[in-house]
């Protein structure tokens, strides 16, 4: 039925057009026609799907907090962005590579205001939800990638569970957080199924449409492209120019070719150096010693001519940021510390510890606190008396953990380097989840001191197994 009722509204399309062309005495259909038909393509009418997704994603976050709310609008944003994309798309042609920066221009600016909201909001409690985005919005990238943008799209939107767990993990008894995770990653999929149907190689354009670049001008302002600027025109006044000069004539004072005398002189054979002085003996430096103290180039004159090379530039340092560690409401937050050994923040249960960007530097939490994450670090150490929720390490270098007492679960990401240290009495029971991670150690302290330290493999082996592919750790042999 619903194949018979869109065959009804294309037919009565037709009828309305050929009733136009009719009142107008059998002319065409007008370019404004032509133009709203390419919208009832299903390259376009499907992409609805995503639009209603992303407006789900919207209303779900309508009951969190602000910055939640703010990121999942610039989401709608980008969809509605490529969108227009798809509509010059129908319409165009293959745009070239020099005009790919101005036909898609609009939908990266989108995209890269999601980046900056996330980058300008890294203390907010909700920073999981903003990463969430963040890390699978390049998925819209899809109309730069050819033949395959379902691996790429797969890949991007991959990146994103990290946080969406996260997000279930600490706010698992928080009503609506766990629907608008559920929204967003329905939305993604949808957006992948979509791209499945209509363009599994890459963006279908029109080989028969108009170009890229006005297509887009019209589409995205409403106008057609600009045209280049006549060429000025010379003044009334200005007179003639002079005639030019007859065909063979010689411009004043040009010298004549010298290849005549060239060819002229090579001709004599041996005669040509009858011209050539005659080296006396007394000029011969081999025959009279004297000479040759005159005839010594001295290392100053070598350098005589030579300029004094120019300083290697030193590429400009970023600017330094100044150290902060405050507590801002229930957050504390470490950041831009360099070579501080002592650092010690008295933790309360309720209040959670963000690291950033610190460089040697140790910091002692005492106390019980709810979780702690440490970003971009390197060289650093974290002591901690108990962990209600997690520990997290993401994307930092050569970082230590101690855990005198209790540690649910320690989550390690992009990191290289990471020793952690928990007690046999009371860490037994720690979970560890590592990703992209490499040189992860986990030392059991005794009570004496003395510790077992094991790795964390990083190498796996993927088999095809009874009709399924299973994998198992790689054991090195020799």
């Amino acid at each position: 039925m619903a194949d018979l009722a869109d065959l009804v509204s294309r037919l009565e399309a037709v009828t309305v057009r050929l009733e136009k062309c009719a009142a107008g005495g059998g002319g065409k259909a007008s370019a404004a026609d032509d133009d709203d038909d390419f919208d009832t393509v299903e390259a376009i009418t499907e992409f609805k799907a995503v639009m209603d997704k992303a407006d789900e994603v919207l209303k779900a976050s309508e009951n969190l907090p602000s910055d939640v709310h703010e990121i999942s609008k610039l989401l709608k944003v980008v969809c509605e962005k490529n969108k227009e994309f798809l509509r010059v798309s129908v319409r165009a042609k293959a745009c070239l590579p020099a005009d790919a920066p101005v036909v898609m221009k609009p939908m990266n600016d989108a995209i890269t205001q999601i980046g900056e909201y996330r980058d300008k909001n890294r203390a907010s409690r909700q920073f999981n939800h903003l990463s969430a985005v963040s890390e699978a919005i390049p998925a819209f990238g899809w109309v730069c990638v050819a033949p395959r943008p379902l691996d790429y799209m797969a890949e991007m939107i991959g990146a994103s569970d990290f946080y969406i767990n996260r997000i279930l993990k600490d706010f698992k008894d928080t009503p609506g957080h766990k629907e608008w995770c559920q929204k967003i990653k329905q939305m993604f999929a949808t957006l992948k199924e979509y791209v499945a149907n209509n363009h599994k190689k890459g963006v279908t354009w029109n080989p028969n449409g108009g170009d890229a670049k006005e297509v887009a001008a019209k589409i995205y302002g409403g106008g057609a492209a600009p045209k280049a600027p006549a060429a000025p025109r010379a003044p009334p006044s200005a007179p003639a120019p002079p005639p030019p000069p007859p065909a063979g004539a010689k411009p004043k004072g040009a010298a004549a070719p010298a290849t005549s005398n060239l060819f002229a002189e090579i001709n004599k054979g041996a005669d040509i150096t009858k011209g050539l002085k005659k080296v006396t003996d007394a000029q011969k430096t081999h025959k009279n010693p004297e000479l040759r103290g005159s005839s010594v180039v001295t290392e100053a004159a070598l350098n005589k001519n030579k300029k004094a090379a120019a300083p290697a530039k030193k590429a400009a340092e970023p600017a330094k940021k100044p150290p902060k560690l405050q507590l801002v409401g229930k957050k504390w937050s470490c950041e831009y510390q360099s070579g501080v050994q002592d650092i010690v923040i008295d933790a309360q249960v309720t209040q959670s510890l963000y690291v950033f960007k610190c460089d040697n530097s140790v910091i002692t939490v005492k106390g019980k606190i709810n979780s702690i994450t440490l970003d971009n670090c390197k060289k650093c150490g974290i002591i901690v008396d108990s962990l209600v929720a997690s520990m997290d390490i993401v994307n930092s270098q050569s970082v230590k953990l101690q855990v005198n007492d209790k540690a649910p679960i320690v989550n390690i990401d992009k990191t290289d380097g990471c020793q952690v240290f928990v007690q046999k009495a009371t860490g037994l029971d720690t979970e560890f989840v590592t990703a992209k991670s490499s040189e992860v150690n986990i030392c059991l302290v005794e009570e004496n001191g003395e510790y077992a330290e094991s790795f964390v493999a990083e190498q796996f082996l993927t088999k095809y197994v009874d009709g399924k592919f299973v994998t198992e750790l790689y054991e090195v042999v020799g």
